[in-house]
């Protein structure tokens, strides 16, 4: 195998990376440079005994030598229409010179064959027009491959000539040879690309081990061949000619498998996209879908719920203007309370919606969170209801104080929106009740009412928009499926959580349950909560 010229395909890189380039092209010369050292110090060394045998075999080895010169001129290269082959964005090659090569080294020693292999090299890549270096380069690592092969088989007692060969020493030989040439030009690219270049090195390393174990087979053959008549030669090539093409079918079907996974692979990351992009797009229908039944329903319920008032108050003040004479004091005040509570409902309903719309604008109020007692907060909530609903049995249960930081005007709003929920809901007659405790670091403030309750896989759901869990009853009671929305919102604002929890009491409907952590009390935090409380 041979050091080639990389073609890339890649579009240039951003000027960002010119440093580190440079820093690549710096290593690769300079590991370049040690090689081409080294290779031509081998060559030197085996000059002198490689003429020596020379000038005791002339004729095979001059075959020999003159059979690696054109096998160095003829490389085995693809670089089909589909790409560079093996996938590794390089141009891969390898000569039929090795078991030539080999075969000098089998029958006339290693020093003839390392310095035929690294002499024809050069002078194949020379005619080829490529750069010095490259020419240093490639020669020098042949040399240094095939005089490190020829010395692993005499040192595992290979002998030298035509006669048998050790098979195992052969073999070492052979696996020492690949290894070595394939590190030396696999190296030059790992400097100058990383880890990518490893990983993609290690793709093709079956077909050259293959073709590699093909071409070295030969060499045995080859040396018999050369030493016992030089007439027998040319039948080499038709056996060379089939390994030859043996060879290059292998990269090709290489290549192409690898062509073949790699379409595999972006059809399937193309399929995986599509079904990405088609779950994006049904998500999205979706959520339209979802947006405009949103829609529909706000319109339909803010229209009734909205027409509903002023249909009253507009009913009022014209009896009150048609009829005012005729009515005797009693009575207008009725139409006039009439409108007031129509007009105090009407304005509730606007004031959930603008409350709702800015939380989807700006998300949860960020508010100051003053030390306050959330006992003394349930009570006030407590009183309030009961004034708002007198027809209304309020039980408020408070043990002792609980020191929370949190606004008392959200935790109210929130008590009031559980409580006027509960007032709609809880039949006639039946008390609700308001609790204030401890739960471990929390403080607990619940409300229970005796009405429906809500089902277990509709408790997280009806703190949406717009939710409403029962049309009917809540068209009786109006309403437009903002308030627990608002309240749960409220809640988190202050760092807390509101829930639906278990009932507690027998016969018990519903049990929403705001939890906040307790405070932390400093001594500062001591005095201000006592003055307080006073």
């Amino acid at each position: 195998m041979e050091l080639r010229t990389r073609r890339r395909a890649t579009a240039p890189r951003p000027p960002t990376k010119r440093a580190a380039r440079a820093a690549a092209r710096r290593r690769v010369a300079a590991y370049t440079a040690v090689v081409a050292v080294l290779g031509l110090a081998v060559l030197l060394l085996a000059a002198p005994t490689a003429a020596r045998v020379a000038g005791g075999s002339p004729g095979p080895v001059l075959v020999l030598v003159l059979l690696v010169l054109a096998a160095e001129l003829m490389p085995i290269e693809l670089d089909g229409p589909g790409g560079p082959p093996m996938g590794r964005g390089a141009r891969d090659a390898t000569t039929m010179s090795q078991p030539f090569a080999f075969a000098l080294v089998l029958g006339w020693g290693v020093a003839a064959g390392v310095v035929a292999l690294g002499l024809c090299s050069a002078l194949a890549d020379l005619l080829g027009g490529k750069a010095a270096r490259k020419v240093l380069f490639n020669s020098a690592q042949l040399a240094i491959s095939l005089g490190a092969a020829g010395g692993v088989y005499e040192l595992l007692g290979g002998a030298r000539g035509p006669g048998p060969v050790e098979l195992a020493a052969f073999a070492a030989a052979a696996l020492t040879f690949f290894v070595v040439n394939n590190v030396l030009v696999e190296a030059v690219f790992v400097f100058a690309d990383g880890a990518p270049a490893w990983d993609q090195a290690r793709q093709g390393v079956g077909v050259r081990a293959w073709t590699s174990s093909m071409l070295l087979g030969m060499a045995p053959i080859v040396t018999v061949v050369a030493d016992r008549s030089l007439e027998l030669v040319p039948i080499l090539a038709l056996p060379t000619a089939a390994v030859y093409l043996t060879c290059r079918g292998a990269i090709r079907a290489d290549r192409d498998r690898v062509l073949a996974e790699a379409a595999a692979e972006r059809a399937t990351a193309m399929a995986a996209e599509q079904a990405r992009l088609v779950e994006g797009e049904q998500a999205l229908i979706r959520r339209l879908q979802e947006s405009d039944r949103l829609k529909r329903d706000l319109l339909a319920t803010v229209s009734h719920e909205l027409k509903t008032p002023l249909t009253v108050i507009l009913g009022t003040l014209g009896t009150l203007s048609t009829r005012g004479a005729a009515l005797d004091p009693a009575e207008r005040r009725e139409f006039v309370d009439m409108a007031v509570r129509q007009g105090t409902r009407l304005k509730e309903l606007i004031e959930q919606l603008l409350l709702a719309a800015r939380f989807e604008q700006t998300g949860r109020e960020q508010a100051e969170r003053p030390l306050v007692d959330a006992a003394e907060v349930a009570r006030e909530a407590g009183l309030a209801a009961g004034v708002c609903h007198p027809d209304r049995r309020i039980e408020v249960a408070v043990g002792g104080a609980l020191p929370v930081h949190a606004a008392s005007q959200a935790v109210l709003q929130v008590l009031g929106n559980l409580l006027d929920n509960a007032a709609k809901y809880s039949p006639d007659g039946t008390p609700i009740r308001l609790e204030a405790g401890r739960a471990g670091a929390l403080a607990v403030l619940a409300v229970e009412d005796a009405g429906p309750g809500v089902p277990g896989p509709e408790r997280d759901r009806i703190f949406e928009r717009f939710t409403q869990l029962d049309s009917g009853a809540t068209r009786r009671a109006g309403g437009v499926g903002l308030g627990l929305y608002i309240a749960r919102q409220l809640a988190q604002a202050q760092g807390g959580e509101l829930l639906v929890g278990e009932p507690v009491r027998p016969g018990a409907g519903a049990r929403f349950e705001l939890r906040l952590p307790l405070a932390d009390l400093t001594s500062e935090d001591v005095l201000a909560y006592a003055a307080s409380t006073r």
